[in-house]
């Protein structure tokens, strides 16, 4: 019994002294760039001001055998930080790429509080390639020279070679033409285009523009530029197949026309021709279904594809009726739909009214000798 209790005291004392050694004081330092830019390019010069709060562990403001460790990747960077006791603090300056501040100088009772003010100014490295750069880090080590857990920060900026401008401003450009290709295509198939035309235009001002903007602000515009024809492509996909859509639906309204007529107006409803037709359009009709639900899904690529499938299926059904109606309208008389019956009966009224007229004058002529 002695034995579990002094396994659990020691298990709660390493505990405790896990928590502690893994705590970190520094907190999320408030920072700020100057100039702040969207990007930069190798040989801007920046400064950056960081101010950095602690929070008090262990009866302390910070553990003396820790350290606050800074490093940035700018060129002849120059530190100027102060360590603030209660508000209070003298500056320091050194040019290195890490700035390191021992712990014995952070550490004071608890009752007092530490903040340490940071500006830090260089020139934006040479990169081979534009990307992200880690120009600013701040953490908190132990003795063994680890990092504490959540106590690490960093500012990132965007870098942008001139060269990868040039390169952009030219992978832009064939963007341009391609999307600018596929509209007139789409054009001449009788597809909508004047959403997609709109979104060409507006990438391809963005394009001009950047010819003359600092590489900063053209990295901006060629970024835009190349969403928006994104936005395009996809306007022109769900454009295309709202055509092939219509026109299936189209398609089956006019099959449905002549399927009324053989039930209605010739008592064909069970005649195998017609039920083979309806065949066509259920299937037809299924595969429309599946297409409206892609294209409410934003998946238009798709809906096209499974719309070309159903107009097929409904242009087979359409010509199939066609074919069977004019087959069943055959006769010396042609067929002329519901009102047919009424033209026919006007015809021979006329044709009555002047027969009429042509044997009264006959007779006219016959009694006058």
């Amino acid at each position: 019994m002695k034995k579990s209790i002094l396994f659990l005291i020691l298990a709660i004392f390493a505990l405790c002294l896990v928590q502690s050694v893994a705590a970190a004081n520094i907190q999320e330092p408030i920072t700020k760039l100057t100039p702040d830019q969207t990007s930069y390019t190798p040989g801007d010069r920046v400064t950056i001001t960081a101010e950095v709060p602690f929070a008090t562990t262990g009866g302390s403001t910070f553990p003396g055998q820790h350290s606050v460790r800074a490093y940035t990747d700018l060129d002849n960077p120059e530190w100027v930080y102060t360590v603030k006791i209660n508000g209070h603090g003298q500056e320091q300056t050194v040019s290195r790429q890490v700035l390191t501040i021992s712990g014995y100088m952070l550490d004071y009772p608890s009752q007092n509080t530490i903040a340490l003010s940071i500006v830090l100014t260089g020139t934006i490295p040479s990169m081979p390639t534009s990307g992200e750069k880690a120009i600013f880090s701040i953490e908190q080590i132990d003795a063994n020279g680890n990092t504490i857990s959540g106590s690490h920060y960093e500012v990132d900026v965007m870098v942008v070679i001139p060269e990868d401008i040039d390169k952009l401003r030219a992978i832009v450009e064939s963007d341009l033409s391609t999307f600018e290709t596929e509209i007139t295509d789409k054009l001449k198939t009788g597809v909508d285009v004047s959403q997609a035309q709109a979104k060409y235009d507006a990438a391809r001002e963005k394009w001009i523009q950047s010819a003359t903007a600092s590489y900063a602000t053209a990295k901006v515009l060629l970024d835009d530029a190349q969403k928006i024809i994104t936005e395009g492509k996809t306007q022109l996909e769900k454009s295309w197949a709202q055509k092939s859509i219509d026109e299936t639906t189209a398609a089956l309204e006019k099959t449905a026309y002549y399927i009324t007529d053989f039930k209605v107006n010739r008592s064909m409803t069970n005649d195998a021709r017609v039920l083979n037709i309806e065949t066509k359009v259920e299937s037809a009709q299924s595969s429309l279904n599946s297409a409206n639900g892609l294209m409410a899904n934003e998946n238009y690529a798709q809906a096209y594809t499974v719309a070309e499938t159903a107009h097929a299926k409904a242009s087979e059904a359409l010509a199939s009726a066609e074919e069977l109606y004019a087959e069943v309208s055959k006769g010396i008389i042609p067929d002329m739909g519901g009102t047919g019956i009424f033209v026919i009966i006007g015809i021979v009224v006329v044709i009555a009214i002047a027969g009429f007229f042509v044997y009264r004058r006959k007779t006219s002529w016959d009694e006058l000798g």
